[in-house]
């Protein structure tokens, strides 16, 4: 082996490892492969075949989304904070882009899905509220280090404060969730 070939292989390793380390996460690690049983590339029919039983329908950026009734374990939780629904949200590829877990509205599941979601993965680096009201009504807590890949935690609530709505969302393209975000920062700032 000459000096040229061996230069080339030990450029193309580094330049391998370099790009494995650029996605690498807690993030990218859990959920590179995929989400809920199905990889990144499934398709409709395939997502169909996972989860029986859904219906099709538009969010409100006119993209295909799934939704099915499934019962299963988030994130390694206790039995009473499993999903109840799971939505799958069509990409521009025609491919899964994002999968939706909705929970039972209450704030133990919403407590337990955010504390949980910290000690996986760290403090959240961004979140996105509902800025016309003056006590928020809807927040949301996302995890973009790892980009494409990028967890969520949302919530909404009614008027007095009382969770409607708890989901956690996982999607390895993240322009779907980068609208209205304001980054932040869990270090502490010196005096």
């Amino acid at each position: 082996m000459n000096m040229t070939s061996l230069s080339a292989i030990c450029t193309g390793a580094v330049t391998i490892l370099l790009a494995g380390m650029a996605s690498a996460g807690p993030v990218g690690d859990q959920y590179r492969s995929g989400a809920f049983g199905l990889p990144w590339n499934a398709g409709k029919s395939a997502i169909q075949a996972k989860y029986p039983g859904g219906t099709w329908d538009k969010d409100d950026k006119d993209r295909d989304r799934y939704c099915a009734p499934s019962r299963q374990s988030l994130l390694k939780l206790p039995p009473q904070h499993q999903t109840r629904e799971l939505c799958f949200l069509i990409g521009a590829d025609g491919t899964m882009a994002s999968v939706t877990a909705r929970m039972d509205a209450s704030l133990p599941s919403l407590l337990a899905v955010v504390n949980r979601s910290r000690t996986v993965f760290g403090d959240f680096d961004a979140v996105r509220r509902d800025e016309a009201a003056i006590q928020s009504r809807s927040t949301a807590m996302l995890w973009t280090r790892d980009k494409p890949y990028v967890v969520q935690v949302s919530s909404s609530n009614d008027a007095d404060g009382s969770p409607q709505e708890v989901n956690f969302t996982v999607a390895d393209e993240a322009a779907l969730y980068a609208e209205g975000l304001a980054q932040v920062s869990n270090k502490p700032k010196a005096p």
